[in-house]
């Protein structure tokens, strides 16, 4: 047995990981990943297309955003690449020129500035794996140092190393003009660099993931690269990627170093954008996506903002997902969603009447059209689709687009370009114009009162918008997305039938009734055990849960249904597993059988229980009691 089976075989637990064949997805085949809607009436062809018009739209968006995530990254470098720079020289007394990158993985790539015939830049990534004390980290800096050093002067100087030893050299006082120089692991290459390599010395030390550092090792060697400072010739950057937070670094280490750090620092937060730049231009490139096509509702609008107030680390991440996965649902239940493309209108039939005709906004017409007495005879024709005038109604409608997107482009360019405003929430602004309250959002910045004769907006209606908006009913994006696991889990394991299919076939003449009985009327297991587990308190004696759940199951049903089983005329095993259960069950009564039975169903239900964590064992030393993890009661 290696190692990993033996790390395996103690483990109290298993992880069992089923193969799940994947479906294939083919669309010339018309095999689409969407279902019929209309109650089954929509015809294949329009189910197609409306999968390839998801596509479209999927593709068109999301090269815009990796467009975004590239020009963030490109942002990002060259931020990183400006601060790291700048010169500490320039400065009274000698400095560090210190980087710290919040909320970085340590997974950030520093990228070299460009280099003169002068000066050297040299990066050394330091692992808290690679630094158990302040020896080993300076070895191996000074090792890659002199690698990246003798790379640069292939040809130009020779360079002999010593044996690995911490001992230093003895500082030569004539400058050295080429001649063979011998160096070691320690400070004093840094030192004597510019005599051995005639050029001044950028060293940029890389701590990633420094909150797993020693705080004690990681301060002491701060101090010693401190002596390297006074060499004019040397200038050091260091590069701090912390996960968590600034103060926890300056908690770990003494106050002279953090007061030394701050001399010269800049701060670079990775976790989140700064502003609303880069958010702002993915909610645009969206509505780029699906203008003339789509419109948002507030409520919409609203949970974005909602969910994007509630997570500070990852926005743009979460926004795009949110606006990812609507797109989906929208063409997933809405067999409207093809006549986005207003040439498919020549495929509307009567399935989609019924639909169109509850339209709220339609329904609002007609009953407008009666306030104003419209003639009787034009109505009924509306309503009954007589001369295909609802298809031409609803047709004309197709075409008339939402003035909100223009006028946002309006009011987005009076902030940035009349103003200078551009650290604005663009969802923000999209809410407020949905739900009439511009002026209110405006009125962060007086001077917009100037421009309130051409900002003034009020959202329009559009007659079957319904059919075309993207909309959080019913908060279907907020359980898709942000499901409620704890209330879901306990409605499942309350109602079997919303996790079992339902017994599709009928009673047939001549079937057998005892299993027709089993099947409907005994409940999962698992279900019946979890109704006790809620009753429960905290502390479960795992022989009361039985005689409890054993009361539970109706003995009738089972004693009838192991009856029916070994009965050769009415069972439905074969010959060989007829066989099986004649032999488990002879020689024994029908209630030791019974008793059997719901014994094997309360063990694999509590072990299940354990499996998904409702239930714990307990330090006591007795097997007898458990303990639940959730729903412990008052």
């Amino acid at each position: 047995m290696n190692l990993n089976e033996f790390a395996e075989a103690q483990k109290p637990y298993s992880t069992v990981r089923p193969r799940v064949k994947k479906r294939k997805i083919s669309c010339s085949r018309g095999i689409d990943p969407f279902v019929k809607l209309l109650s089954g009436e929509e015809a294949i062809d329009m189910v197609n297309k409306r999968w390839l018009l998801y596509r479209q739209l999927h593709f068109q968006f999301h090269a815009q955003v990796d467009e975004i995530v590239q020009r963030i990254e490109h942002d990002m470098r060259r931020e990183i690449s400006h601060v790291l720079d700048k010169g500490s020289k320039t400065r009274s007394s000698p400095s560090f020129n210190c980087l710290f990158l919040m909320g970085s993985d340590s997974t950030t790539n520093i990228e070299l500035m460009d280099e003169d015939a002068h000066t050297l830049n040299v990066i050394i990534d330091l692992t808290p794996k690679e630094s158990p004390n302040v020896r080993m980290m300076l070895r191996r800096s000074m090792f890659r140092l002199l690698s990246a050093a003798e790379a640069s002067q292939v040809g130009k100087a020779v360079v002999h190393t010593k044996s690995e030893t911490t001992e230093g050299i003895s500082v030569i006082d004539n400058e050295l003009d080429g001649a063979n120089v011998e160096v070691s692991y320690d400070l004093s290459l840094v030192q004597n660099f510019k005599k051995v390599f005639k050029k001044n010395l950028k060293l940029i030390f890389n701590f990633k993931d420094v909150d797993s550092f020693n705080s004690q090792v990681l301060d002491d060697f701060i101090n010693l690269l401190k002596s390297s400072l006074e060499h004019d010739s040397v200038d050091i950057c260091l590069v701090l990627n912390i996960n968590t937070n600034l103060s926890n670094i300056q908690k770990n280490l003494k106050q002279s170093t953090v007061r030394m750090l701050k001399k010269n620092f800049t701060v670079i937060d990775l976790s989140h954008n700064k502003g609303f730049k880069y958010a702002n231009q993915t909610f645009q490139s969206f509505l780029n996506t699906v203008d003339g096509k789509l419109n948002l509702s507030s409520d919409f609008v609203g949970f974005i903002l909602e969910k994007m107030a509630n997570n500070a680390t990852h926005n743009l991440q979460l926004l795009t997902k949110i606006l990812d996965y609507s797109l989906m649902s929208y063409f997933f239940q809405n067999p409207f969603s093809v006549f986005i493309d207003p040439t498919n209108v020549t495929y509307f039939d009567d399935n989609y009447l019924p639909s169109l005709m509850k339209c709220p906004t339609f329904m609002n017409f007609v009953d407008g059209m009666v306030r104003d007495h419209a003639p009787s005879d034009e109505i009924i024709s509306l309503l009954e689709n007589r001369k295909s005038s609802l298809k031409e109604f609803f047709a004309e409608f197709l075409i008339r687009e939402n003035p909100i997107n223009g006028h946002l482009k309006l009011v987005v360019d009076v902030l940035e370009n009349q103003l200078g405003v551009f650290n604005y929430n663009l969802i923000d602004l999209y809410y407020h114009m949905l739900t009439a309250k511009l002026p209110e959002f405006l009125a962060k910045w007086p001077e917009s009162k100037e421009f309130d004769d051409i900002l003034k907006f009020e959202p329009v209606d559009i007659i079957f918008q319904e059919f075309f908006t993207l909309d959080n009913s019913k908060e279907l994006f907020s359980q898709s997305l942000f499901p409620f696991m704890r209330s879901n889990l306990e409605d499942n394991l309350i109602n079997s039938d919303r996790i079992l299919p339902p017994i599709a076939k009928k009673r047939q003449y001549g079937a057998n009734p005892f299993v027709d009985d089993f099947e409907m009327s005994i409940d999962l297991p698992l279900c019946k055990l979890f109704s006790l587990y809620r009753e429960a308190s905290s502390l479960i004696n795992l022989y009361d849960f039985y005689c409890a759940f054993k009361e539970t199951v109706s003995k009738t049903v089972l004693l009838n249904y192991v009856k029916s089983t070994t009965d050769s005329t009415n069972s439905t095993l074969n010959k060989e597993e007829r066989s099986q259960v004649t032999t488990l069950v002879e020689k024994q009564s029908g209630d030791e059988i019974v008793e059997k039975m719901i014994l094997v169903w309360f063990i694999q239900s509590v072990s299940e229980f354990q499996q998904i964590g409702l239930l714990k064992g307990t330090n006591n030393s007795s097997c007898e009691v458990v303990e639940k993890c959730i729903w412990r009661g008052l």
